[in-house]
């Protein structure tokens, strides 16, 4: 009765199994940061943190010792540089401020006090929490920054609690690409280039297993619309030259492996534009490589020069191509003319 009651509610729940399983670490740390106590939890953190922050700050000079000294490839002597000195530093921290606590008279007095036993062992869950949702933000991070599986993006995306987190650290995006994304074929949680600017990334891979994702081009749309409207500026009218503009620039990047607003050749989106005899006398384009479009309109809104493209008065028209790369994500792309 019990097993079917508890069946009944896992398919009534809104959350997926990407969200019990995130319920089932934290409870685990929970009950490990009542076990240890608030200060050994809080020290068991501190030193996670601190390696994690070490790893990202001095992982590149050690892959240079490593490439230079092992002949290792670039992108495997980025990650191994990653979790040696993440490793190494843990267990050094760790060790550090474990022998210092324990040695100092308060340590020594609390372990004497029942009461404070208690207390130091009911406000270690906090700590313990802390620190399993640290870990498991980097993990869901690396599952929608890196090419693994379409199935495991998507369980992600559509978590209810994992997709709170991984659009909290979409920063920590471009760090883990940084690091593994040579190790691996690059994918990346949330990634753009500046709407003004000419910079131009490798992404690393090419595929032609591509296909309009028509669903996510409307939804984009009726997104850019309602941030308009929210500002009181007048909303935008679809273009079809525009949406094909969109989709050929997106199908193009994914097609030559690159990211940018120019083709290799030096096609800027305005000679895109001409190109298709579309007049205008005002122009922008947006574009983003992510899992789906509400990272991708969230990564939009949160960058300056995007959220201007979006809200800018000068325009009344769009074209919105998205193009879906299966395992590699989406490929956002917003045309703007007047």
């Amino acid at each position: 009765m019990f097993l079917q009651n508890f069946l009944q509610f896992l398919n009534s729940s809104p959350l997926n199994w990407i969200d019990f399983f995130i319920i089932i670490v934290i409870f685990f740390y929970a009950i490990e940061g009542y076990s240890q106590g608030f200060y050994l939890a809080l020290l068991d953190l501190i030193s996670f943190v601190a390696a994690f922050i070490l790893g990202l700050s001095f992982y590149y000079h050690l892959s240079n010792i490593l490439i230079k000294t092992l002949s290792i490839p670039q992108g495997f002597a980025k990650a191994l540089g990653f979790f040696t000195i993440a490793f190494l530093t843990e267990i050094i921290i760790s060790l550090l401020l474990r022998t210092f606590v324990k040695k100092t008279i308060f340590f020594k007095n609390l372990s004497k006090s029942s009461v404070h036993k208690i207390l130091n062992s009911v406000l270690g869950i906090f700590p313990g929490i802390f620190s399993a949702i640290v870990l498991i933000a980097f993990i869901l991070t690396m599952i929608m920054t890196l090419p693994v599986s379409a199935y495991l993006k998507k369980a992600v995306s559509k978590s209810i609690i994992g997709s709170k987190l991984v659009t909290n650290t979409q920063g920590l995006g471009k760090d883990i690409n940084n690091i593994f994304g040579g190790a691996v074929n690059e994918g990346l949680a949330f990634f753009t280039v500046e709407p003004r600017g000419n910079e131009s990334v490798n992404l690393n891979f090419e595929t032609k297993e591509i296909s309009i994702d028509q669903t996510a081009e409307r939804e984009m749309f009726i997104m850019v619309n309602n941030e308009r409207q929210k500002q009181e500026i007048s909303k935008l009218q679809v273009d079809t030259a525009l949406t094909k503009v969109a989709r050929e620039h997106c199908e193009d990047m994914f097609k030559r492996g690159y990211f940018s607003h120019n083709t290799p050749e030096g096609y800027t989106p305005f000679d895109r534009m001409t190109e298709a005899d579309i007049s205008f006398v005002a122009a922008g384009e947006n574009l983003a490589l992510a899992p789906n479009v509400d990272l991708a309109m969230d990564g939009f809104m949160k960058s300056e020069g995007h959220r201007e493209n979006i809200l800018s008065s000068e325009f009344g028209k769009i074209g919105v191509g998205v193009i879906d790369g299966g395992i590699y994500g989406e490929m956002f792309c917003q045309e703007f003319t007047d």
